[in-house]
């Protein structure tokens, strides 16, 4: 997996920036605004200062491997990235593991493994 510095678009260069994620697990989906950064993990429903935006429990994530911070996804000059939040069980990105805190270029119909969760993410332009 090549490592990616942040793109910065060249004049005139479209970006494409989506409106909606869309999490496919098995036969489920989870659709989801883009936001410039989002928290991916299990919610913890006691602690009121919580900062996971996307909560996975209903994957079953904490039997997978999910971290409560488990990665983050991030818009950066018209990409999505995906950053492993030095999470127990690890992240791989299309079967690749990913180094913590690096950000990884995710692209549509990629596959991603959070512990033993896979999903499939989908770009949504609207």
């Amino acid at each position: 997996m090549d490592e990616v510095r942040l793109h910065r678009p060249e004049p005139g260069e479209d970006a494409f920036i989506p409106k909606r994620y869309e999490f496919r697990v098995n036969s489920r989906r989870l659709i989801v605004g883009v936001e410039p950064e989002l928290i991916l993990g299990r919610r913890n429903n006691d602690d009121p200062n919580d900062e996971v935006s996307i909560d996975l429990q209903r994957f079953g994530a904490s039997g997978l491997g999910v971290s409560r911070k488990h990665a983050q996804l991030l818009i950066e000059a018209g990409d999505v990235f995906l950053v492993d939040l030095d999470s127990s069980n690890g992240t791989r990105l299309n079967g690749k593991a990913l180094k913590p805190n690096q950000p990884y270029r995710l692209r549509d119909g990629d596959e991603m493994e959070l512990g033993r969760l896979r999903i499939i993410i989908r770009l949504l332009p609207a």
